[in-house]
């Protein structure tokens, strides 16, 4: 099961800089806000994925196309779709992009061209194709774009770690 654990400034320099991993730009040239969010965000998708069960309590799972590819950063011609997933009860796609540090408007419009790619690539006559945004604390300009916007939801995690000396 993935750990968070809290390092300061010269550690987290360290561990980027021995990673070989470049945080300031995503792969498709897109800026990230806060890069420390950005690492720890990493995290948490692997972490919505091992336990999207009992997050979305059955009502979701993570998509599986023909060929076998999961829907953990499915690829695509327009770039990787952070988790696809499919609610079999209401016969929906749901892209579900994690915000990443990533300035609100780029997540509108990146989930919102997802969402076209998966609606003439993989959808079916009349699927539904529904949007949902992770992130970790309300975003005013986010609330602001997605209130246009009916089939977008957004939803926050929270992450909390305590040590005690009994069970």
């Amino acid at each position: 099961m993935p750990t968070l654990a809290e390092i300061d400034e010269t550690q987290f320099q360290n561990l980027v800089e021995g990673s070989g991993l470049e945080l300031a730009k995503s792969e498709e040239g897109e800026t990230y806000e806060n890069q420390a969010e950005f690492v720890l965000e990493k995290y948490l998708e692997e972490f919505i994925v091992s336990n999207f069960s009992g997050i979305f309590k059955g009502e979701l799972q993570v998509y599986v196309d023909e060929d076998g590819n999961t829907g953990q950063q499915y690829t695509t011609d327009i770039g990787s779709i952070d988790i696809l997933a499919e609610d079999r009860r209401s016969n929906s796609l749901v892209v579900i992009e994690l915000k990443k540090g990533r300035p609100s408007d780029q997540v509108v419009g990146q989930i919102m061209r997802y969402m076209g790619w998966v609606k003439k690539n993989l959808a079916q006559e009349g699927q539904r194709i529904r949007g949902l945004v992770i992130c970790c604390e309300e975003d005013q300009r986010l609330s602001y774009a997605l209130e246009m916007i009916d089939h977008v939801d957004v939803r926050y995690y929270r992450v909390s770690f305590s040590l005690s000396e009994r069970p």
